[in-house]
């Protein structure tokens, strides 16, 4: 098209006044009618997990004496703090249609998400 203007395009991804190309698929502008960010926490569950049978295996080992499980202790324990500590919330381009609610797009880069969702309002808005 020739009148199409480009406001973003990135990583696959490119929001146009006419489309919204997410990798393969492709949404088209005039029936979006609004866009939210969407953030998920970070789940701790497997890293919890992990830290507490770390700390039960770590005290078995003290009363039974076995050396070697109670280093298996300390590992399973340590694997859980990594774990804790590496844990990031995802972030998502959630699309409003007269159809519904999409997730069209989910990242762990919040700054990425927040310049997708700029140009998309900046899409939208070119409309007028």
């Amino acid at each position: 098209m020739a009148d199409e203007s480009t406001f973003f395009q990135s990583r696959g991804i490119a929001v146009t006044n006419a489309r919204f190309i997410v990798g393969a698929q492709t949404f088209a502008m005039h029936g979006i009618t609004s866009v939210q960010g969407v953030e998920t926490p970070a789940s701790y569950g497997w890293p919890a997990l992990l830290t507490l049978v770390g700390l039960i295996i770590m005290a078995l080992s003290l009363f039974g004496g076995e050396i070697g499980v109670g280093v298996f202790g300390v590992l399973l324990f340590a694997a859980g703090i990594w774990l804790f500590t590496r844990q990031k919330p995802k972030f998502a381009v959630v699309l409003r249609t007269a159809g519904g609610e999409v997730t069209a797009y989910e990242s762990r880069n919040r700054d990425h998400i927040a310049e997708i969702i700029r140009a998309l309002n900046e899409a939208i808005i070119s409309h007028g």
